[in-house]
């Protein structure tokens, strides 16, 4: 099942952007799976498990802003899994009491429940981008001409073209923060 975009049309009306009413949910659409490639690690709510180093008893956890720890097991030298009571999240670091692990596995969920208004803006600056995009330049055509009307886009143009721009690979990461996360399962 496919994600939810991450904007509506509505968004992008109050963003100030005008989007072409028949394609605005394609293009909102299209701008969020770019996103969510580029972010490379999940924006809406998901459950991750990630293998982690224990430092001094404690757990960081990569990737904020965790909703719920769900479950924290110490992984020994062959992989083998011991679930774990006594651990506590504290909203910044998980803390395992008296476990004498040095690695654990943590299942826990993470997202945001409303996605950031930079996000969402980006999302409609992105789409709107797409549906102002030359037709045939996605297709990766450099040149086209009819008569004596030429246009030449630039190679960078036609490469980015898929994808998130530099200045919107800047605000992206300036909204999620550090990518550090690695995703060993899902539930």
């Amino acid at each position: 099942m496919p994600l939810p975009s991450l904007a509506t049309a509505a968004d992008a009306v109050a963003y100030g952007y005008s989007l072409p009413e028949a394609s605005a949910v394609a293009l909102l659409t299209r701008a969020s799976v770019r996103i969510r490639r580029a972010a490379g690690q999940p924006i809406t709510p998901s459950v991750v498990i990630v293998q982690l180093a224990v430092d001094g008893g404690c757990v960081e956890l990569p990737a904020p802003p965790v909703l719920e720890v769900q479950s924290v097991s110490a992984v020994d030298e062959d992989g083998l899994l011991t679930e774990l009571t006594g651990w506590w999240w504290d909203g910044q670091v998980l803390r395992l009491g008296t476990c004498f692990a040095h690695r654990v596995q943590v299942t826990y969920r993470r997202g945001w429940e409303t996605v950031p208004d930079g996000i969402v803006e980006l999302t409609c600056q992105v789409a709107n981008r797409i549906g102002d995009s030359p037709v045939g330049m996605e297709a990766g055509i450099r040149e086209r001409a009819i008569d004596d009307y030429r246009e030449t886009y630039a190679a960078e143009a036609t490469q980015t073209a898929g994808d998130l721009l530099p200045g919107e690979l800047t605000a992206l990461q300036r909204e999620l923060g550090e990518r550090c996360v690695w995703v060993v399962g899902t539930p």
